[in-house]
């Protein structure tokens, strides 16, 4: 058996579309369908709260098909530290 490493690399875009997908389907709120996100963004400044913070882990979880940390995150974490944290997890590094 040999060592695969993930074909798909978790980008500042790729978090940011799953947050649009998610504020479109009524998950997050609606106004993250339309503002500007940048990697410096962090889960405070785009507006989600405890439950919307669940919602986003469950579904970064699904969606990277790796399971996450319950400290995974936090208020402060950055889209940027999101998508490297993802990285890690997929890379096996923690």
């Amino acid at each position: 058996m040999t060592d695969q490493q993930p074909t798909t690399k978790w980008s500042i875009e790729r978090i940011v579309g799953v947050l649009r997908a998610m504020a479109d389907e009524d998950d997050l709120p609606e106004h993250l369908k339309a503002v500007q996100i940048s990697g410096q963004d962090t889960v405070e400044t785009l507006g989600l709260d405890s439950l919307g913070a669940v919602y986003l882990i469950e579904r970064l979880e699904a969606e990277a098909g790796v399971a996450l940390p319950d400290d995974f995150l936090e208020f402060d974490d950055s889209v940027a530290v999101i998508a490297e944290r993802i990285n890690r997890l997929l890379r096996g590094e923690g």
